[in-house]
């Protein structure tokens, strides 16, 4: 089972980002309105980091009360500092320390509150991109926030009690104003009661789930969740499913007794996203869904068609840090958002060029935004590692080792020694060889290499090891026609341009799990290089020395575009074919004698032009053609000799007739006499 991840479809004004539509809350079993609300394990969520503030035990909120969440300082502080004098009324809470209860509130910060079963109760709020200081409700009723104002005003009052209940609302988010003022920063949750203590309470939905949680085509998804009504019965509970962006087909859900609901889907669509929620009712008619705000939030599911990859840049370690260029693919995270970019531009990173064009191919591109574990990097085809600023800890070294060692593909991205764009003590060189100390000032010494060079036999070169923080244009590129990085689909590789970087070190020896390491790019005629390769257990690894090639210019931070430059767009998209190739693991300096010729089609699905590539290792007589499913030939692509090396050859979606083909499934097939490959392609109209 998997929790799956709710996508928001929310309104986009004047650069606020609407909260959803307010939904009422559940509670515990019986009338506990009087008796005041028990919130203790209910998280306060930040929606594009992992700062996640979980309630203490034995917190409760009194009808008509609030609960203060202050970034770390006292409540005497506080309230001298906002001229108010918090009530009997109000619960404060806070860290105390320069350890933030929440996140610092500005930019694109949203905030969720969820109940100890992971079930939203409100939110988000709107994002802190628009200068206004609090984001305030005067109705905890209205769907909309009310007001964006240059004052917060902690405890101010959302209503006095009236007869409709609406349970806990988010009734104000404020920025600290002025320099040095965040640590008064705060996030307020507001218990509205009914006057009389009685109200309808609303089913509470909880624990929603999908099997398998990766789906291929044809598989069968069951969805499951708990559903329970503390003040009656559930009349209705369903699921309602759609695929990428249709319309919404409702299916009940079955009551297997204590509160599990579930409901099976046979034979899903492949190649496309499954977008679900669910909806109960209960015998008074309140009706609740998860993920809040449905049908403009949603759960999304991808469902591979066998093609398709899941794609995951890292995010759980400060990649955002400085401000000379984020390495990201969206400030949207885990799921970039719009889900359905139209140009490389749709998304806000220095890493969206790369990030598109993968969604162009039809794989999933998503972020990581919490610590590597094995559950977290389960079903992920290729891990993409781009300049860290934190240290990994030895969990995490540990999680991405077994990940790679039973076929995992990973991608780290380095950059020069003294790139510490947190103040941390810690630059990317050091982060990845694992090191027990920061070495940007300190040496080497005794420190003891822990993750890439000892793991996958790709040492990046940190202070006192030479070569390391070096600019320059490299041109030493590997000898090897057949290399598919070098000369691969998206074209071949001369140089590379380093703008201050660092060099990898080959250590072949450095354990019994390596099967092979090689250079593809060399700052000189042989080691050290600025791009290398290994293969490690059953999984591959590509390592480069300088993050500032894979910027492509079009993130909010500045940045030159360095993606486009040389080629480095090649190199980077070469590699990541060659990492998600899930056939027989082979090396890409030193392949073996080839079963047949693989072949790379690309984009697929397409529309209008697909891109047919391969590489030939001697000279040789080749038919390449399209045929339909039932095996007839439908476009001829080339018959006759090829000599060695890349080979690129481009189908227009026409028949040897020069007529459209119509929409469908196809077959490229090449045989050179002796073997035949195929590969299967979808054109799509």
């Amino acid at each position: 089972m998997n929790n799956p991840r709710p996508v928001a479809g929310l309104l986009k004004a004047a650069g606020i980002l609407f909260c959803t539509l307010l939904v009422t809350l559940s509670l515990a079993a019986g009338p506990a309105l009087a008796q005041g609300l028990d919130v203790s394990g209910w998280t306060i969520e930040q929606a594009n980091s992992t700062s996640v503030y979980t309630i203490p035990a034995g917190t409760v909120i009194q009808p008509g009360g609030y609960l203060v969440l202050g970034r770390y300082a006292d409540r005497a502080s506080f309230e001298a500092f906002w001229g108010v004098s918090l009530g009997a009324n109000v619960v404060y809470l806070t860290n105390g320390q320069d350890a933030p209860a929440v996140p610092m509130i500005n930019g694109d910060e949203t905030f969720t509150v969820k109940d100890g079963g992971g079930a939203v109760i409100d939110g988000p709020t709107p994002a802190f991109n628009t200068g206004y200081v609090s984001h305030q409700r005067n109705d905890p009723e209205a769907a909309p926030w009310t007001l964006d104002s240059t004052t917060s005003t902690p405890g101010y009052g959302v209503e006095a009690q009236d007869a409709v209940f609406s349970g806990l609302v988010i009734s104000e988010a404020s920025d600290g104003p002025g320099s040095g003022n965040y640590i008064y920063e705060f996030v307020e949750l507001y218990y509205d009661a009914d006057a009389g203590g009685g109200g309808n309470l609303a089913p509470l939905i909880s624990g929603t789930a999908v099997s398998p949680a990766s789906p291929a085509v044809g598989d069968d998804v069951t969805f499951t969740a708990t559903i329970t009504d503390s003040d009656g019965t559930i009349s209705q509970a369903q699921v309602l499913y759609r695929y990428s962006g249709g319309t919404f087909t409702a299916m009940g859900m079955t009551d297997g007794g204590g509160g599990a609901y579930q409901a099976t889907l046979y034979g899903v669509q492949g190649n496309t996203t499954l977008e679900y929620y669910i909806q109960a009712q209960d015998n008074d008619g309140a009706v609740t869904t998860d993920p809040v705000g449905a049908p403009a939030s949603y759960y999304s599911v991808p469902v591979s068609d066998g093609t398709s990859r899941l794609i995951v840049f890292d995010h759980a370690h400060d990649q955002d840090a400085g401000s000379s260029g984020n390495w990201r693919i969206d400030d949207n995270y885990p799921d970039p958002y719009p889900a359905a970019p139209t140009s490389e531009t749709s998304w806000n990173g220095q890493l969206s060029s790369w990030g598109y064009e993968l969604y162009l191919l039809g794989h999933t591109v998503r972020s990581n935004t919490a610590a590597f574990t094995s559950a977290s990097l389960a079903g992920v085809d290729l891990l993409v590692i781009p300049e860290p600023q934190n240290p990994f800890t030895a969990a995490e070294i540990e999680a991405v080792r077994q990940y790679v060692f039973d076929g995992g593909s990973l991608c780290f991205i380095a950059d020069h020694n003294s790139s510490d764009r947190n103040g941390n003590g810690w630059d990317s060189a050091s982060i990845f060889g694992g090191y027990s100390v920061p070495h940007i000032s300190t040496p080497i010494g005794t420190d003891t290499e822990t993750f890439c060079g000892a793991l996958f036999g790709l040492h990046v070169h940190v202070k006192d090891e030479g070569n390391n923080s070096i600019s320059g244009t490299f041109t030493n590129v590997l000898n090897d026609p057949s290399n598919p990085v070098l000369h691969g689909p998206y074209g071949d590789v001369a140089s590379v341009v380093y703008h201050v970087g660092n060099t990898i070190s080959l250590w072949p020896t450095a354990n019994a799990d390596l099967s092979q390491v090689g250079g593809l790019v060399s700052l000189d005629a042989g080691d050290p290089h600025c791009a290398a390769w290994s293969l490690y257990g059953n999984g591959k690894v590509f390592g480069y020395g300088e993050s500032s090639d894979t910027a492509d210019g079009t993130g909010s931070e500045s940045h030159v575009d360095n993606w486009h430059e040389a080629d480095h767009r090649a190199l980077f998209l070469n590699a990541t074919m060659w990492l998600l190739d899930k056939g027989p693991v082979s090396g890409v300096g030193d392949l073996p004698a080839p079963l047949g010729i693989a072949l790379r089609t690309y984009p697929n699905p397409f529309n209008p032009s697909l891109t047919v590539a391969f590489a030939l290792d001697s000279a040789r007589d080749v038919d390449l053609g399209v045929y339909d499913v039932a095996g007839r030939k439908v476009a001829t692509l080339h018959r006759g000799l090829l000599q060695a090396g890349p080979q690129r050859f481009t189908w227009s979606g026409t028949d040897d007739a020069g007529r459209t083909a119509p929409s469908g499934i196809y077959l490229v097939r090449i045989s050179d006499g002796v073997t035949v490959s195929m590969k299967k392609v979808v054109l799509a109209k």
